[in-house]
């Protein structure tokens, strides 16, 4: 991984500011790990200006880094990560001012979460995500909006039990979830044989959950997943604003 460059654009008002994000990391148990990585990456995930720090021997860390929007930050073992677990990822984080960000790491993976309000018609907040795990890959070929694709699944075992969803650290109520398929930028480490000319894919989830009572400002939603069978787990988190009506994100 490359990094250690401080660089990026910062928000109005707040240029070159320093604040400080630190947290604990902790496992499947709840106990701290005893190596990890971090990583805060402003304009897209690994790059070239990364800041990277490590965890102590309690799974603690801290990172001084500009103030600003960052597209992402995640958390892994870099010598086990792909061979005994994967990331924590946060995205689209608003890192204005210090925080704390405790996190959770195993052989589940929340990759891309993003989350968007029903702002009529029903009183939910949505999510999507591709969930991933430490599998060997199993490809088909699906129909998908009346075209056959490539797709490339290593998604863990899931059910209504396996999503949950926290804001601010309280849990919310899964209403309803559903698959999709995300379509991929290229086909890399697909079998040749397969046919790709409509394209690869990785299946998706979109959770519902009931929307709590949300006070104006910016909010922490967590995502984490239990498989079901094996009971290994993964996180994710996001930040999002909220207007006085509780909507407006």
């Amino acid at each position: 991984m490359k990094g250690m460059v401080l660089a990026g654009l910062m928000l109005p008002g707040i240029c070159c500011a320093e604040i400080v994000v630190q947290g604990q990391v902790t496992d499947k148990q709840g106990e701290p790990v005893r190596k990890c990585d971090v990583y805060f990456n402003k304009n897209r995930w690994i790059d070239d200006d990364s800041i990277h720090v490590r965890c102590d021997s309690q799974g603690r860390y801290e990172a001084r880094i500009p103030a600003g929007l960052y597209n992402s930050m995640y958390v892994c073992d870099e010598e086990k990560y792909a061979k005994t677990a994967l990331e924590f990822w946060g995205w689209n984080l608003n890192l204005i001012e210090s925080q704390i960000i405790d996190a959770a790491f195993d052989t589940l993976e929340v990759f891309s979460l993003s989350t968007w309000s029903s702002n009529g018609g029903s009183t939910s907040m949505f999510a999507s995500f591709r969930p991933m795990s430490l599998v060997t890959p199993r490809f088909s070929m699906k129909e998908v909006h009346g075209k056959q694709v490539a797709v490339i699944d290593i998604t863990p075992e899931l059910d209504s039990d396996s999503i949950r969803g926290f804001v601010d650290g309280k849990a919310l109520e899964l209403l309803d979830y559903s698959w999709t398929y995300e379509k991929l930028n290229n086909c890399k480490g697909f079998p040749e044989e397969m046919e790709t000319l409509n394209g690869c894919y990785m299946p998706m989830v979109i959770a519902q959950f009931k929307k709590p009572k949300l006070s104006e400002g910016q909010h922490l939603l967590k995502v984490r997943l239990v498989d079901a069978k094996t009971q290994n787990l993964g996180e994710g988190i996001t930040h999002f604003s909220s207007n006085r009506a509780g909507f407006g994100f």
